[in-house]
């Protein structure tokens, strides 16, 4: 009995021992717990620890404010988020084109130019032409020959209220100084001068008063002088 009670005592002591250095060794859960990756400690020591003590961001257990796909939470904060930036929008509503009313008014501009008043007065001559000197019914007071001219011919002739004029001669300047000749007899009138066109060799300038042309070209005879030519058109003033 003696050695009974003390096998006992021993096997009891033994079994204390082994349930002392259990009670010393971490389980399995502290295990688990001490073996989580940096990343995840990381995570969870900038989130606040859940009750049940589950690390926050672990691995099956999104962090907060990061939606896991699929959860039912994500998918009703989306809607609500989209429900709500619609509603605080409201309907959009575009601001009408404003429609400029039509121009009723008169275009205001320059006036048009007002034609000259006809150089030629009373009744137009009768048509004639002359071989040598001046025709009758010439108009000598708008248009004068050079001085100095020797007239080929002059003619007249009428159409409507427009008096017709033609004339030729030689002159014993340059072409350029018969020329001028005209223009400064026709710019005292109010004609201003063009060029126009001409043979090889000659010289030719157009003169225009409104309605009213004449026509000047030149060339140079064999002798050195000038020969000119005229054509105008000059209208009358109604009697």
């Amino acid at each position: 009995m003696v050695i009974a009670g003390i096998c006992l005592a021993v096997l009891i002591a033994a079994v204390a021992i082994v349930l002392d250095q259990m009670a010393g060794k971490p389980g399995p859960s502290a295990r688990s717990e001490s073996s989580v990756s940096p990343s995840a400690t990381t995570t969870a020591t900038s989130g606040a620890p859940t009750s049940s003590g589950e690390i926050p961001g672990g691995a099956g257990n999104p962090a907060s404010g990061s939606p896991a796909s699929g959860s039912p939470t994500s998918g009703a904060e989306g809607s609500s988020s989209g429900d709500g930036s619609a509603g605080d929008e409201g309907p959009s509503t575009s601001k009408p084109l404003e429609v400029l009313p039509p121009v009723t008014g008169t275009p205001t501009g320059l006036p048009e130019p007002s034609a000259p008043a006809p150089l030629i007065t009373g009744a137009l001559p009768a048509p004639g032409s002359a071989a040598g000197e001046v025709v009758d019914g010439w108009p000598a007071g708008v248009l004068t020959l050079p001085e100095g001219t020797t007239i080929g011919s002059t003619s007249v002739s009428t159409s409507g209220d427009v008096l017709q004029v033609a004339a030729d001669g030689i002159i014993a300047k340059p072409q350029a100084e018969v020329l001028a000749s005209f223009r400064q007899s026709l710019v005292s009138h109010g004609f201003w001068s063009e060029a126009a066109p001409a043979a090889d060799g000659a010289m030719a300038e157009r003169f225009v008063r409104g309605t009213d042309t004449v026509t000047v070209s030149v060339v140079t005879t064999g002798t050195g002088n000038s020969r000119f030519q005229l054509l105008g058109s000059l209208h009358a003033a109604a009697d």
